[in-house]
């Protein structure tokens, strides 16, 4: 290709380019201090005003066992691979803006439950699955980007008791429970219009927590004055020494219903640095295969494998003493041909033939034991007799020569 170096120059300067732009395009967003949470993440490691970095770093300080695991999975699968799940005192924490689940995922999440586990949702939203199961009606309602500060989540519990208010200038959910089973559910908390949004269930062993305002997870909201004692408020009713505490980042990607699995590409295509980069190692993938696909040398034939010269080394040796009708030498040399080819190829030592020798030999060279029995007992025999008639021989090298065989295929 007597153009390659254009084309490689011409390269380099369109990468540099798209560098440049991406580069650009990142700094500009990192310097806006937008408080816009109309497309909060909820996202762990998401430290914009909508993602959930500020509660996912805090979490380790309000359970005794100071760790939580990341899960990336839908939970019907996450549930079927982690053993720990299948245990009691477990806490699963789920923020999400929708959420939308399959029906084996919901089968999951409630068997879970029932084994003395806790699991807590956080949504707008909550599937349709989950309300059929779980006996419980929302309405919806306008959730706004408010300019004002007020108030927006409320806290109350008659046990204890509790009533305590918390306000920012962002994010209002308006939804909230219209119905739920009373026998089974606590009210725990109301949004800005004083409906409840907040409740317990207890089902069966364990519990599980609903909350219709993900937006007191994000990093707006806990980083306004106080407010991070509302997520002291509402991870004090779970278990303080859980064994294992978890935080979803998997529903909180998806925008859509499913019908089963969801794709994890939705993950990766989720921010724009991480689209940039699977598009740029597309590209770069692409002019690898364009430039480097013509050979650059002739095709090398393949060289045929070394043959195995010992029947034919074994055959000339038989040829010349079967002409001088020396039987007992003749003999003699293929026994110690062939002790030498076992312990060069099989690595035994052939000073003593027993019991474990043939079993070892039989197990290495895949040639039934009675066989090699059989084929020992007339290297005994020769041994021990100095006159070898021919058809001995001819039944020894018969033998021999189909040990060489097999151990050759």
């Amino acid at each position: 290709m007597k153009n390659k170096p254009l084309y490689i120059v011409l390269f380099v300067l369109l990468l540099l380019v798209v560098l440049v732009m991406v580069s650009g395009n990142l700094a500009n967003k990192k310097n806006e201090q937008s408080t816009d949470m109309t497309q909060s993440s909820f996202y762990s490691k998401d430290k914009k005003a909508g993602g959930a970095y500020a509660a996912f770093k805090m979490l380790p300080q309000l359970f005794m066992r100071n760790s939580v695991q990341v899960v990336t999975k839908p939970f019907a699968r996450t549930f079927d691979k982690d053993s720990e799940l299948k245990f009691r005192n477990n806490v699963y924490i789920l923020v999400a803006d929708k959420l939308f689940t399959t029906e084996s995922d919901i089968d999951a999440m409630l068997d879970y439950v029932s084994r003395g586990n806790e699991l807590f949702i956080a949504m707008n939203t909550p599937d349709p699955l989950l309300e059929k199961h779980l006996k419980f009606v929302t309405v919806e309602s306008n959730n706004m980007q408010s300019k004002k500060e007020g108030i927006v989540q409320r806290y109350v519990d008659e046990t204890i008791p509790m009533d305590t208010s918390f306000s920012y200038p962002g994010m209002v959910s308006g939804n909230y429970f219209s119905a739920v089973d009373s026998n089974t559910t606590n009210i725990l908390g109301y949004n800005y219009k004083n409906k409840p949004n907040f409740i317990r269930i207890e089902y069966r062993s364990g519990f599980i927590y609903l909350l219709l305002n993900p937006y007191t997870f994000t990093n707006y909201f806990l980083l306004h004055k106080q407010n991070v004692k509302a997520l002291e408020t509402q991870m004090s009713y779970l278990i303080n020494d859980a064994g294992n505490v978890y935080w979803d980042d998997f529903y909180n990607s998806q925008h859509s219903a499913q019908s089963g699995d969801f794709s994890e590409w939705q993950v990766l295509m989720r921010y724009a640095s991480m689209r940039w980069a699977l598009w740029l190692a597309v590209v770069l993938t692409l002019l690898y295969v364009v430039f480097e696909s013509k050979r650059r040398q002739r095709i090398i034939p393949d060289k045929p494998p070394v043959t195995n010269t010992s029947l034919e080394f074994v055959d000339a040796i038989g040829q010349l003493y079967y002409q001088q009708h020396n039987n007992y030498n003749l003999a003699h040399k293929m026994i110690i041909h062939f002790m030498e080819y076992i312990r060069s190829r099989y690595y035994l030592n052939t000073n003593v033939l027993n019991d474990e020798f043939i079993a070892s030999l039989a197990r290495k060279s895949l040639v039934p034991e009675g066989e090699i029995r059989a084929l020992l007992q007339m290297v005994h025999h020769i041994q021990l007799e100095e006159n070898i008639s021919d058809d001995d021989l001819k039944d020894f090298y018969n033998r021999i020569q189909q040990f060489y065989i097999n151990t050759n295929k």
